[in-house]
């Protein structure tokens, strides 16, 4: 599933809403695997990966939707 958003973010390189439907996806993913983590009291390395790539997912969706000015109060360049 993360091979998959992978190469979702990637594609999105050349067609952009795929790449924001994958970082909206592991966006979600990552979300679930940290509430899973809490929620057994596992903070292990795991915990911090996944705390990780959820902040470069984030990031990356962020900069995506700014690009194509979708995000409020920002002008598209």
């Amino acid at each position: 599933m993360k091979t998959t958003g992978a190469v979702g973010l990637a594609a999105g390189l050349a067609f952009r809403p795929l790449g924001v439907a994958a970082a909206i996806g592991l966006i979600l993913f990552f979300v679930c695997a940290i509430y899973t983590h809490i929620r057994a009291n596992d903070y292990g390395p795991q915990f911090y990966l996944a705390n990780g790539f959820l902040a470069l997912n984030t990031a990356a969706l962020v900069l995506a939707l700014n690009s194509v000015g979708a995000l409020a109060g920002s002008p598209a360049n």
